[in-house]
């Protein structure tokens, strides 16, 4: 019995390479809960790993300054707004102190970065 769990072990550790090896950037994010089109959602960790644990913290729709709090760390933001929107963070509240970051649509790609220094969030046209 021990020799067929070192055996599954074994062929486990060769398939699962190949598993993440073939993990794409659409099948990334397709594991995540999705960022519907005209929102901006942020997510914890860098959501293009394979992994599909990465929680959506916030979900954002309407223009308008959001303030936010706990984003310790590394995030995902997704701008998927049309139009022509952008979206900031701030270092302080209500749109307050200076600007952390400053993104337009990036829904493809995303914005891996830490938040740490972000206190609100604004969505603008």
């Amino acid at each position: 019995m021990r020799r067929f769990f070192t055996g599954l072990l074994a062929c486990l550790a060769l398939a699962l390479p190949m598993t993440a090896a073939s993990t794409t950037t659409a099948s990334a994010a397709a594991q995540t809960d999705a960022c519907a089109s005209g929102h901006v959602c942020i997510y914890k960790g860098d959501i293009w790993d394979g992994s599909s644990n990465h929680a959506k913290v916030y979900d954002f729709y309407y223009y308008r300054t959001y303030n936010v709090q706990n984003l310790v760390g590394d995030y995902t933001i997704l701008n998927c707004q049309t139009g022509g929107a952008r979206v900031q963070g701030w270092t302080g509240y209500n749109a307050t102190g200076s600007v952390a970051w400053d993104i337009g649509n990036n829904c493809s790609s995303g914005l891996w970065t830490d938040l740490t220094p972000t206190n609100s969030v604004r969505v603008y046209a």
